[in-house]
């Protein structure tokens, strides 16, 4: 994923179309490596995103929406302080690599103008934003480069320079590369000569001049085909050809590239292309990362809680044995008079299973220390399993939380937070609770889904603790609560102020309780006043009584949703 310098030049063309002169309204940075400039333009208010994350780096307008930091980050700050009602002067391409410059007119504390600019660098993992002065000098960026890191250099008070280019570019270096060929792979020939080209923008360009990969020499005009066609591309916004859209789900084009197969989908501008792909990428691999740790703490507790398990069923197969002993201490009290002291053996007449059988015995002890070393050994054996199966239970029930908060985190969406599932995993010491130092404000707790159904609020937890919250909180003892059977899913309450719901409203609450099965299920309603506590159980683990079942086809009811 990345583009190439051609679909960036047309984005950096339509960008300072639609941006110069455009005044900025306010700064934001919702995520470490993303900025957000909202812009007054002439005749609308947009909103211009830059990011330098890896995986999607990107520069466009866009109509989604992040939530905000409590505290604003130390480069969101240093924008804030020198752009404040600032405007963008022009967006263009930097030394014809892939890296946008936006030039800032502005004015300093003392009220004197000013110039500004902002270095978007899209090249992958090498990505990076930069924000100088007039004279190019750093005075911050969201990665910072040393001197170590390969000759780039991004540090506060440096002179901004742009990464070294061992090969020539787009504009400058494709004559020279086309002149230099002396047969063999032409495709590859080009890549190694010239930067800023992705492959498959050379094999586009290749087989629109009618050029063949595989050639021993280029004749002239195959040279002039391919340089004719380059020359109609420089300015990509401008070519006949340009019509900016999304091939196959896998990346932005300036047009419709013949070397790709694959759905076309068109967009009217390059900016509108970039927003609806790297938007929805930039959504899954923040959702991602964002997950990775909690992930991690789930997959390392159902790890050590299935651990715990296997000792406790291999625990109680050891006092399986324990009725033995007592047989033993029970048959050297019945045959006392036949034992003394020193005796290795006896052997006894069992009889509950009226057969023969050898007591080993203690050489060293007595026949009533015997009896009472086997007694001993029961007992203990006793109490251990009384209390494995009770750990067994609180250890199986904590195997089936765990699986309730896999299958939370299965169900989050990008704008989803993981702040009640971080919660509960702090709660059962798999994480550290996060500091919260200089925290100006205390987010608030994120609700549960609300529909209104003809007349009746019906309400979704979300997670565990909404669920646990829903059910012993906000319902009534006269609510209809509602949950699929054997399934791990949201609690569902019918708000019934003292009337009885219909069955169209129970269908739906029940449809709403199914939405994240993959196919019908059953799903248990019952009043609220049947529903208690799991005894010793976790957060949203319930028993129920006195319930009916239907058959629901899972339907999330979007439409119903209470916004």
């Amino acid at each position: 994923m990345g583009s190439d310098f051609l679909a960036l030049s047309a984005l950096a063309a339509e960008l300072d179309s639609a941006l110069k002169g455009a005044r900025i309204d306010k700064i934001v940075q919702p995520e470490a490596d993303e900025v957000r400039f909202f812009l007054r333009a002439p005749g609308r208010n947009v909103c211009l995103v830059a990011s330098c994350n890896a995986g999607a780096p990107r520069l466009h307008l866009t109509e989604s929406k992040k939530a905000n930091p409590v505290t604003a980050p130390n480069f969101c700050m240093l924008l804030r302080k020198h752009l404040s009602n600032g405007a963008v002067e022009d967006v263009s391409m930097y030394n014809d690599d892939r890296i946008i410059r936006i030039k800032f007119a502005a004015r300093t504390e003392m009220r004197d103008n000013a110039e500004f600019y902002l270095f978007v660098e899209i090249m992958n993992r090498y990505s990076n934003i930069v924000f100088t002065d007039a004279d190019l000098t750093i005075l911050d960026a969201v990665k910072h480069l040393s001197v170590d890191s390969g000759g780039h250099v991004v540090l506060r008070g440096v002179r901004y320079l742009p990464p070294e280019q061992p090969k020539p570019n787009f504009t400058k270096g494709m004559k020279a590369a086309l002149a230099s060929f002396s047969g063999g792979d032409l495709h590859r020939h080009i890549l190694d000569n010239v930067s800023g080209l992705s492959g498959i923008t050379v094999s586009e360009i290749l087989l629109r001049a009618g050029a063949d990969s595989a050639s021993s020499r280029l004749s002239d005009k195959e040279i002039s085909d391919i340089l004719s066609l380059v020359d109609d591309l420089r300015d990509v916004t401008r070519s006949a050809l340009y019509a900016p859209c999304v091939i196959a789900g896998k990346d932005v084009y300036p047009f419709p590239y013949r070397t790709l197969k694959g759905e076309v989908t068109s967009y009217p501008d390059i900016s509108s292309a970039y927003d609806a792909f790297y938007g929805a990428c930039d959504a899954e691999i923040r959702l991602k990362a964002r997950l990775k740790s909690v992930n991690a703490a789930i997959k390392r507790l159902r790890t050590r809680t299935e651990k715990n398990v296997a000792i406790d069923r291999q625990r109680l197969a050891e006092c399986e044995e324990m009725d033995k002993w007592r047989l033993y201490g029970e048959l050297i009290v019945a045959n006392i008079y036949r034992i003394k002291k020193g005796d290795a053996a006896v052997t006894c007449h069992d009889y509950y299973s009226d057969r023969e059988i050898t007591v080993e015995l203690d050489e060293r002890l007595t026949p009533s220390g015997n009896s009472a070393a086997y007694y001993a050994k029961y007992n203990k054996l006793k109490r251990t399993r009384d209390f494995t199966l009770k750990k067994l239970d609180d250890d199986l029930a904590l195997l089936d939380y765990v699986a309730s908060m896999e299958a939370e985190t299965a169900r989050l969406g990008p704008a989803d937070s993981s702040a009640a599932i971080e919660e509960e995993l702090a709660r059962l010491g798999a994480v550290k609770r996060k500091a919260q130092k200089n925290k100006i404000r205390k987010e608030k707790a994120e609700p549960p889904e609300e529909y209104l159904v003809d007349g009746f609020t019906v309400l979704a937890g979300k997670n565990n603790l909404q669920n646990e919250e829903l059910t012993f909180r906000v319902a009534r003892s006269c609510d209809i609560w509602l949950h699929a059977k054997n399934r791990h899913g949201a609690h569902v309450i019918v708000i019934t102020e003292g009337k009885t719901p219909p069955d169209d409203i129970l269908k739906i609450a029940g449809e709403i309780a199914a939405a994240d099965a993959g196919a019908a299920v059953e799903v248990d309603y019952t009043e609220r006043r049947n529903v208690k506590r799991h005894p010793n159980g976790h957060p949203g683990q319930v028993i129920y009584v006195n319930f009916k079942t239907m058959v629901s086809v899972p339907n999330s009811h979007k439409e119903l949703k209470v916004k």
